[in-house]
C-alpha cells in the first residue's frame, strides 16, 4: 500500500513539472511572436502563396507573386491556411501553426525521453529540447521546417512505442505520420527514417538475422509503405497529371537533386559537426562530451541505440548530399540532445577534473548567453526592467555554485534552460523595435489608402523585396529600372531609390523611408546589428526609398 501511495504521488509531481515546463515553454514561445511583419524571403513565399490561395480559392495549386511554385509539397500551406480562415490572414494566423508544431515537436521529444528513460528523463529531453537555439529561429517565421520537425518527430515517437509495446495499432499511426512527414518535405524522407529505423533494429538486435527479420514481419511493410504513398504522394500525383514534366522537374530538382546533382565546392565532411556545435546550443558541448563517452564507453551503446541510430543515419546522408543547408538537421535535434540524458540520469565523475569538464559543457554556454543578454538590453537601450533578466540569470549561476550532491545533474540542467528562457523574454521584447526599420506593412496601407487598382504591378528597383506582394497585394516586378517605370504605359506604381527619382518624371511621391539594403533577414545576427547601428545614426546598410504612382 505505501508502495502503491508513493507511486501515486510521485506520479502526480511529475505531471505538475511537466504541466509547468509546458505552459512556461509556451509563455515564452508566444510572446511578441506576432508582431513582426512577414520575414523575408523564406516566410514571404509561404504568406503570399497562401494569400493567393484565398484570393483565388484553389488549394491545391500553388502560386507565388502569380507564377507557379513546385519547390516543397503543400502541408504546411494548408496549416497556415486553415490557421488564416479562423484568425484572418495576420501574422499572428500565419506563424501560429508553425509556434504549435514547435511546442508539439518538444512535447513528442519529452514523451520518447520518457518512453526510453523514464520519467526524469522525460523531463530532461523537454527542458533540453525547448530552448536549442536553431528550433527557436526558425519557430519564427512561417516555413516547413518546424512542421517536418513535429511530424518526423511524431514518427519516430510512434514507431519507438509500437516496438517497445509490440502493439501494430501504434505502427499504423506511425505510418500515418511518416505519410504527414512526406507531405511536408517531400518523399526522401521515406529513405531518410527507413534507414534510421532499420539501423536501430539490425543494432538493436546485434546482427542476428532471424530477430531482425520478425522485426521486419512486425513493420507490415507491404500495408504501410503504400499508405504512406497514398496520403505523402497524393498531391505529387495530382500535380505530375495536370502541369506534367514542368511540375516535375522543378519538384525533383528540390528533392533529389539538391541531394545529387547540386554544384558544391567540395566534399564538406564536417559541415553538420559545425551545424550541431552552435544549433543545439547551450547543450552543444555536453552533445559532444556525450560522444566522447560513449565512444569511451562502448559496453554501454545500448542504452543509447535508438537515438545513435537516428543521428548517424541523419548526419551520413546528408553529409553525402551535395546540397547542404543547416535546417536540414534540425530534425536530429531530440536525437542530439536524448544521447545526453543518460549522462544526467546517472553520470557522476569521481575524478575532478572530469566533473569540472562535465559542469563546464554546461555552464560556459549559459554565461555566453548571459553576457549576449546583457549587450542586447545596453546595445538597444531596452526597458530597465529587462535588466531583470540578466540579473535573474546571474542569481541562477551563483545558486549552481551551492548544489551538492544528487541535485548536481539536475542544476546542471536546468540552469541553461532558465538562463536562455530569461535571454528569449529580453528578446521578444527587442521585436517590436525592429519594425521601426521594417515599413512593409506600411507600404501596403498606403497603396490600399490610395485605392490603386490591385491590376497595377508594382515595379521594385534592382532588387525583389520577397514581402512585397503579400503586403500590396498585387504583382512585384523585380530588378526594375527607372528606364522601363518610365516608360511603362498606364498607371505605375514602384519603389524606388531615392537616387533615381532624378531620371523619373511626373510620378506622385506617396511614401518614403529606409529599407533594408539585403536581399535576405534570414542572416538575423547581421540585420539586428544593421538595425543597431541605424538606431544609432549610421544608416549605411539601408537605402532611401520612394513608393511613387503615376496615373
Amino acid at each position: 500500500m505505501n508502495k502503491a501511495w508513493s507511486y501515486i504521488v510521485l506520479e502526480a509531481n511529475h505531471r505538475k513539472q511537466v504541466i509547468f515546463l509546458m505552459i512556461f515553454v509556451s509563455l515564452v514561445y508566444l510572446y511578441n511572436f506576432h508582431v513582426n511583419d512577414i520575414w523575408t524571403p523564406n516566410e514571404s513565399f509561404y504568406a503570399e502563396a497562401v494569400r493567393e490561395m484565398f484570393e483565388g480559392n484553389n488549394f491545391l495549386d500553388i502560386f507565388y507573386n502569380y507564377e507557379p511554385r513546385y519547390n516543397k509539397p503543400p502541408l504546411t500551406y494548408w496549416l497556415i491556411a486553415i490557421s488564416s480562415t479562423v484568425f484572418g490572414l495576420t501574422e499572428f494566423a500565419i506563424r501560429l501553426p508553425i509556434v504549435l508544431l514547435a511546442l508539439g515537436s518538444i512535447w513528442y521529444t519529452y514523451k520518447i525521453g520518457k518512453l526510453l528513460y523514464g520519467d526524469k528523463g522525460g523531463l530532461y529531453a523537454l527542458v533540453m529540447m525547448a530552448f536549442s537555439v536553431q528550433l527557436l529561429a526558425v519557430k519564427q517565421y512561417a516555413s516547413p521546417e518546424i512542421p517536418l520537425t513535429f511530424f518526423f518527430t511524431l514518427t519516430m515517437y510512434y514507431f519507438i512505442k509500437a516496438y517497445i509495446s509490440r502493439s501494430s495499432r501504434y505502427m499504423w499511426w506511425a505510418y500515418v505520420a511518416l505519410g504527414l512527414t512526406v507531405l511536408t518535405k517531400g518523399f526522401p524522407y521515406i529513405i531518410v527514417i527507413g534507414g534510421i529505423i532499420g539501423l536501430f533494429i539490425i543494432i538493436e538486435r546485434s546482427f542476428k538475422w532471424k530477430p531482425i527479420w520478425q522485426d521486419i514481419k512486425f513493420l507490415k511493410l507491404p500495408f504501410g509503405i503504400p499508405l504512406v504513398l497514398l496520403i505523402g504522394l497524393s498531391w505529387v500525383i495530382f500535380m505530375y497529371l495536370k502541369d506534367g514534366q514542368e511540375f516535375w522537374e522543378v519538384y525533383y530538382r528540390e528533392t533529389f537533386g539538391r541531394a545529387l546533382e547540386k554544384k558544391t565546392n567540395g566534399p564538406k565532411p564536417f559541415f553538420y559537426l559545425e551545424v550541431i556545435s552552435w544549433s543545439i546550443l547551450p547543450y552543444s558541448l555536453a552533445f559532444f562530451f556525450a560522444c566522447f563517452y560513449w565512444v569511451a564507453n562502448r559496453t554501454q551503446w545500448r542504452k543509447i541505440t535508438f537515438p545513435l541510430s537516428w543521428v548517424v543515419v541523419m548526419f551520413v546522408i546528408f553529409t553525402i548530399a551535395k546540397g547542404k543547408i543547416p535546417t536540414y538537421m534540425i530534425q536530429a535535434h531530440p536525437a542530439l540532445l536524448l544521447m545526453i540524458v543518460p549522462l544526467l540520469l546517472k553520470f557522476d565523475p569521481k575524478k575532478l577534473w572530469l566533473k569540472g569538464l562535465w559542469s563546464f559543457c554546461f555552464l560556459f554556454p549559459s554565461v555566453l548567453i548571459l553576457t549576449a543578454n546583457i549587450l542586447i538590453v545596453d546595445q538597444l537601450n531596452l526597458h530597465w526592467l529587462t535588466y531583470v533578466a540578466p540579473l535573474a540569470s546571474l542569481g541562477l549561476l551563483a545558486l549552481f555554485h551551492f548544489k551538492k550532491g544528487d541535485d548536481n545533474n539536475r542544476a546542471l540542467a536546468a540552469v541553461p534552460f532558465w538562463v536562455i528562457s530569461f535571454f528569449l523574454i529580453s528578446f521578444a521584447t527587442l521585436l517590436p523595435k525592429l519594425e521601426k526599420f521594417r515599413p512593409y506593412d506600411e507600404i501596403g496601407q498606403v497603396i490600399k489608402s490610395h485605392d490603386i487598382d490591385s491590376e497595377t504591378p508594382i515595379f521594385i528597383e534592382n532588387t525583389l523585396i520577397h514581402n512585397i506582394p503579400f503586403y500590396a497585394e498585387r504583382f512585384a516586378e523585380r530588378d526594375a529600372t527607372p528606364a522601363i517605370v518610365q516608360n511603362h504605359k498606364g498607371a505605375t506604381l514602384a519603389l524606388m531609390r531615392e537616387e533615381s527619382l532624378s531620371q523619373l518624371d511626373g510620378f506622385e511621391s506617396l511614401w518614403s523611408g529606409y529599407i533594408y539594403d539585403f536581399p535576405s533577414e534570414s542572416q538575423f545576427a547581421k540585420f539586428i546589428m544593421a538595425c543597431i547601428e541605424a538606431e544609432n545614426g549610421d544608416y549605411s546598410k539601408f537605402a532611401n526609398f520612394h513608393l511613387i504612382y503615376r496615373p
